[in-house]
């Protein structure tokens, strides 16, 4: 993992993801302190750079959301949250990833929506979720995959 950015940085990529958050009538917001010390937790999963990922307002939406949903959930930020609730953060990270890819397909980025789709499809096959985790998590695949087909060939796209 890269280097932290300043806090001013969070502060900012926050902003735009809570802006963002609020003009597509999501009503969860974040804050600096919780992005940074979500992105200190340990993971079983490589973590993007912090500079990268404050880069991408889609990923910003995406860490938000997922923070919020653990929230919502009961769970408090400290270094293990991850790995010791996996079933409750694959939950949070797949609605996560949904508001994260509505956004960015709402707003017509087509091509993020596709290149986030390597990554979709090796969620599904993380042998972490569970049997359910992975049908919800095949089924958004599935959904951003018409979506994608519908978006190329010039179609209605309004939804995903």
């Amino acid at each position: 993992m890269g280097s932290f950015p300043p806090r001013a940085k969070f502060e900012t990529a926050v902003a735009e993801g809570n802006a963002l958050l609020a003009r597509h009538g999501y009503p969860e917001r974040g804050t600096a302190e919780d992005l940074e010390a979500w992105l200190r937790t340990d993971t079983p999963y490589p973590n993007p750079d912090p500079a990268d990922l404050l880069d991408s307002p889609f990923l910003v939406v995406h860490e938000i959301v997922e923070i919020s949903e653990a929230k919502r959930r009961g769970l408090r930020i400290t270094r293990d949250v991850i790995v010791r609730n996996m079933e409750t953060i694959n939950d949070a990270h797949l609605a996560a990833s949904e508001a994260e890819l509505r956004i960015a397909a709402a707003t017509g980025q087509v091509e993020y929506v596709e290149s986030r789709s390597a990554d979709l499809e090796s969620w599904c096959e993380d042998p972490l979720l569970t049997p359910s985790q992975r049908a919800a998590y095949g089924a958004f695949r599935d959904r951003v995959a018409t979506w994608l087909e519908t978006a190329k060939r010039g179609g209605r796209t309004e939804g995903l």
